[in-house]
């Protein structure tokens, strides 16, 4: 992801430099780890911050040291950097002679050698004096840059160090285990008035003056890991707490933004405050800095980062704009700030050794970025939300080469491939495993103790379950295996478990479990087993409150028998109640026939998490050949009545499959068909306009049934959105629904308007808000014109692009995503510009998620031919994230070639019996009946 810098040195005439490796010899992945033969306790750094001079900046650092063994050689990180001069003395200040070299490759270490033995435990001050480079790519220090009417460009400088770039910022210990306190001094032009970084500014001055330059000395940091640093040198103004009578919480809070923007922090201002209020409680433990900081820069590689008292957010992440900003956006927004409010216990407190356990910070950030948000806003559901979430990453975890979440990481580029959706959507859905195995009360009482205990500590997952396994052994409840025993193996395998489960005879009061990893393509196996937590509801009693366990299915042995009295009686029975436990569940034919009947004729009997557990299920066990489509599509008839967003969620995502593997096919035309039908009642229901109090979920839901039926060929729904557009167009200032507006450019561009597409790019390139932009950018990527699509592709790496770094992989998703042909197009696009794509899009995922959305649209041996060619031409460039998403590639090409040989023909027969032979007249008919639905909603 990264164009390597390499460094060089300028200092003394002693001085040299030492490449650590040749092309002949790699370096071993452990040599990327510091020695651990010296610590520091304290760093005081000077930096010297001018947004106007974009080639460099200056800087010093002063490192208390200890060895912690007799030695004569420090090693620290310094990178893209030149080095002035380094001094090294002892607690008596006396200067010792010292040589140094800085490596020339991706370790980033900067050795010092002292001429004389350095004793263990024994203070040493390293003085560095350097001069620093901008990050070009916004890892490290950086220049951000933005448009204001009548001035032109404004500059700022701002910063993201997670999760090795402190050590471009000064030379330091860039491992999260290394912590110390901080003294920073930032000097900056006095044109930029707000200067800010993760303390507040102190009172007893120390340092210089410096002509040109407005010093800003800012009070020591707590004991902190190099990566949350942060600075920020702007002309931003800010809305604050500070003035409220009775301000929801009580330390100052701010949030910060270009000036013209500041009515659209009010939402972050609010939220965040109650937000972190309530993280107070539930942790029992008080946030600890003395003021907290926000803020919204135009360019940012994240979402956002938890910088420990500044945080720092893309603006599309931070801000909210009424009657612009979409309920998503708005949504995103508040489940980031609660997101990187979670950090300042999970991550900042208490930090991971090492980023091989990167998900002790992104999985509880991110179950807790939903749970979190629920305590504020109930009413946005974000807990039913997650089965989603879920289900989503399920389908990223069933390949047969999926990281772990415990995922050994040394060097830079492993470091960067380990934020993936393993370390925070996967790792967050175990934990809400966890969770429900341990109870809520037993998990909140274990965390408190893990964060009371390890405060400004580095630690390994074994700690955390200790204190988990405390607060079980004081409850009521109980577990037959530890807690460590059971999260060894979730923790240190990929994938996760299907659980095949079946009546031992149609009247016994029994049923046998048995597991086995789930893998996409069923051509493949794994002998991966975990230690599985199984509960069960039956018909005759349908509680689904209670999601402790009943049951486990070990790891090894037989297949479990499990007595459920009762169960003769019940006509059907469903594993995993709210779909609490992370793994999917296949049922005996009888069962799945017994639950599609029960949801066509009494879908509320059963739990809402449920019935959107079922429809994921059972798509997905007969995609992988464990049942047949004819149970997947008896239980898909129930959607006629479902009103739930929901399950439609889960469906959605099992016809965007079937929409990839039949378009072009024979049966696409009756699988339409189907799909029309299935809507049908939602579309008359939904429409386009927004009734007054909706519930915050419908907008999800009216996207979710307008884009299948716009993109399917309901003419109301494509004229109706064409006609939108039009009248957008001859009339630019009206207000559109922002909630609906990607479906009515979508359905504007699907045509080949050049006339339409010209619109939307224009609009894109005089809008200021970001939200809008995102909106754009997604649209614009369904355009038809082969001449705009090409026009819009090459905005990825176009010299002269308006989009920014941070959003140009967004035009190639969006292209992938819009349709079989644009797919195709932003294929062949990838294929050809790779080498120039990779520099281009942001660095912490832009190529993996161009990539990613391949893996879900590609589905043929042609496709398959194509990515053999394209990993060959550039594995040599490829970073290890790249590298798995390929890997990936695969698996769900050879799966979808699977599934074709065996499902097509029994789909299209299934189709052909319920759809007729010519899907157009059933179609006209469809319009016909719709018709009369909408008039009868509208009235």
């Amino acid at each position: 992801m990264f164009s390597l810098i390499f460094l060089s040195l300028l200092a003394s005439g002693w001085a040299f430099t030492v490449p650590l490796s040749t092309e002949n010899e790699p370096i071993p992945d452990e040599a990327y780890v510091l020695p651990g033969t010296s610590f520091p306790s304290l760093y005081d750094v000077r930096l010297f911050l001018d947004p106007d001079n974009e080639e460099y900046f200056t800087g010093d650092v002063a490192i208390r040291i200890f060895p912690t063994v007799n030695t004569s050689v420090i090693v620290l990180h310094a990178m893209a950097m030149d080095i002035i001069n380094i001094e090294l003395t002892d607690d008596f200040n006396q200067n010792i002679n010292i040589t140094y070299t800085l490596a020339t490759d991706d370790t980033h270490f900067l050795t010092v050698n002292a001429s004389v033995p350095l004793n263990i435990m024994s203070p040493y001050n390293l003085k560095i004096e350097y001069t620093g480079t901008y990050a070009t790519n916004m890892f490290g220090i950086y220049v951000s840059t933005y448009e204001r009417p009548g001035e032109g460009t404004i500059k700022l400088i701002t910063s993201q160090l997670q999760p090795t770039f402190a050590r471009r910022a000064f030379p330091c210990y860039d491992e999260p285990r290394y912590k110390a306190v901080f003294k920073t001094t930032i000097y900056a032009p006095p044109k930029y008035k707000t200067v800010r970084y993760n303390m507040p500014l102190r009172n007893d001055l120390s340092k210089p003056e410096v002509d040109g330059f407005t010093k800003y000395e800012f009070q020591d940091t707590v004991l902190q890991s190099t990566y949350l640093l942060a600075y920020l040198v702007s002309d931003f103004d800010h809305v604050t707490n500070e003035n409220d009578e009775n301000p929801i919480f009580s330390k100052p809070f701010r949030v910060y933004t270009r000036p013209e923007l500041n009515d659209t922090a009010v939402f972050a201002l609010e939220f965040g405050q109650k937000n972190l209020l309530a993280f107070e409680n539930y942790t029992q433990f008080d946030y600890v800095l003395p003021k907290f900081d926000k803020a919204a820069v135009p360019d940012f590689a994240a979402g956002a980062m938890e910088n420990w008292g500044l945080v720092i957010y893309r603006e599309v992440a931070l801000l909210v704009q009424e009657g612009v900003t979409t309920t998503a956006t708005k949504q995103n927004v508040g489940r980031i700030i609660c997101h990187e409010n979670l950090h300042m216990w999970f991550g900042n407190e208490v930090s991971p050794v090492s980023w091989t356990y990167t998900w002790l910070n992104e999985g509880f950030a991110n179950f807790f970025e939903n749970y979190g948000t629920d305590f504020v806003l109930p009413e946005w559901r974000m807990m039913d939300q997650y089965v989603l979430l879920l289900q989503n990453v399920l389908q990223n975890d069933a390949v047969l080469t999926i990281n772990p979440m415990t995922h050994p990481v040394f060097t830079p580029s492993q470091i960067i491939s380990t934020f993936n959706a393993v370390a925070y959507q996967k790792s967050g859905s175990v934990i809400r495993m966890m969770q429900h195995f341990l109870t809520a009360p037993v998990f909140q009482q274990g965390l408190i103790y893990y964060l009371a205990n390890n405060s400004r500590r580095a630690v390994v997952p074994a700690e955390l379950y200790v204190h988990l396994q405390q607060a079980l052994d004081e409850s009521d409840h109980n577990l037959p295996w530890s807690v460590a025993t059971i999260m060894a193996r979730w923790t240190t395998q990929g994938g996760f478990p299907v659980l095949t489960v079946r009546r031992s005879a149609p009247t016994a009061e029994s049923i046998s479990i048995s597991q086995q990893r789930f893998l996409t393509n069923p051509s493949l196996s794994s002998s991966t087993t975990w230690h599985v937590p199984v509960n069960w509801v039956l018909s005759t009693d349908p509680d689904f409150s209670d999601t402790k366990p009943q049951a486990w299915v070990l790891p090894t042995g037989p297949a479990l028998a499990v007595d459920i009295p009762g169960l003769s009686n019940a006509t059907w029975f469903i594993v995993n109640k709210q779909q609490a436990s992370y793994y999917r569940v296949n049922y005996d034919n009888q069962n799945w026939r017994a639950l599609a009947n029960v949801l066509f004729t009494s879908h509320n009997i059963i739990h809402l998490l449920n019935r959107a557990q079922i429809v994921d299920d059972v798509f997905n066990m007969a995609r992988n050949g464990r049942t047949s489509y004819s149970n997947a599509f008896d239980v898909s008839r129930y959607l006629v009545n479902e009103t739930d967003y929901i399950p439609w969620g889960s469906a959605n995502s099992a016809f965007t499959y079937l929409d990839t593997v039949l378009s072009g096919s024979p049966a696409y035309n009756l699988f339409k068909a189907y799909i029309l039908d299935l809507t049908a009642p939602s579309y008359a229901r939904l429409g386009f306009l927004a009734k007054e109090n909706e519930e915050h979920v419908t907008p999800y839901h009216r996207n979710i049934i307008l884009n299948l039926n716009c993109r399917l060929g309901n003419e109301l729904c494509v004229n109706q959105s064409q006609e939108m557009l039009q009248e957008l167009r001859n009339n630019p200032t009206q207000r559109l629904n922002p909630d609906i507006q990607t479906t009515v450019f979508c359905s504007g561009l699907r045509g080949g308007s050049a006339e339409n597409f010209d619109f939307l790019w224009n609009r894109y390139l005089n809008s200021q808000d970001s939200s809008e932009q995102s909106i754009l950018l997604n649209a614009l990527g369904c355009t038809s014109n082969d001449t705009l699509r090409s026009f819009y592709l090459n905005q990825v790496i176009a010299e002269d692009s308006k989009v920014r770094e941070q959003d140009r992989h967004t035009i190639l998703v969006a292209t992938i995503n819009a349709s079989p042909a644009n797919m195709e197009a932003g294929l062949e696009f990838v294929v050809q510009n790779f080498a120039a794509i990779q520099p281009r899009v942001q660095g912490l995922t832009g190529t993996t998620n161009i990539l990613n959305a391949l893996a879900r649209r590609l589905t043929t041996p042609a496709h398959l031919v194509k990515i053999e060619a394209f990993a060959a031409q550039h594995d040599a460039i490829f970073t290890a994230g790249e590298r798995a998403s390929i890997n990936d590639i695969r698996e769900n090409i050879g799966a979808s070639i699977v599934w074709s040989t065996r499902n097509f023909d029994f789909v299209h027969s299934w189709l052909r019996t319920n759809y007729g032979s010519n899907a157009n007249i059933v179609t006209s008919g469809f319009l016909i009946i719709i018709s009369i639905f909408v008039t009868l909603y509208n009235r």
